[in-house]
């Protein structure tokens, strides 16, 4: 994942839901810097990053497809669709049975 040019590995878990959808949440390395630390958390059409100084929510420029295959996509401010914030490449979705 990309978030504003820095790259990192991150590990998303979450539930799918055939109505809700899905929702992924990972937690971001701190680093020590202003803007380390915090969470994200994906969702079927946006994406919400939170950190020490504030919360962003993200429109995803094409709604999440999982296919089975690796998942790549990118978040945009609303008011600023041209440039990406967030990026995820090669998302791989690992769906369990729930619990009953």
């Amino acid at each position: 994942m990309t978030l504003r040019s820095k790259t990192m590995v991150l590990d998303f878990t979450g539930e799918c839901d055939v109505v809700a959808g899905i929702r992924l949440v990972a937690e971001l390395p701190d680093a020590g810097g202003a803007e380390d630390g915090g969470t994200v958390v994906l969702e079927q059409d946006a994406a919400t990053v939170t950190q020490p100084g504030g919360e962003i929510r993200l429109a995803a420029r094409e709604t999440l497809r999982w296919d089975g295959g690796p998942v790549d996509v990118e978040f945009v401010l609303p008011e600023s669709p041209e440039s990406t914030v967030l990026a995820v490449r090669g998302l791989v979705v690992q769906l369990e049975p729930a619990d009953e």
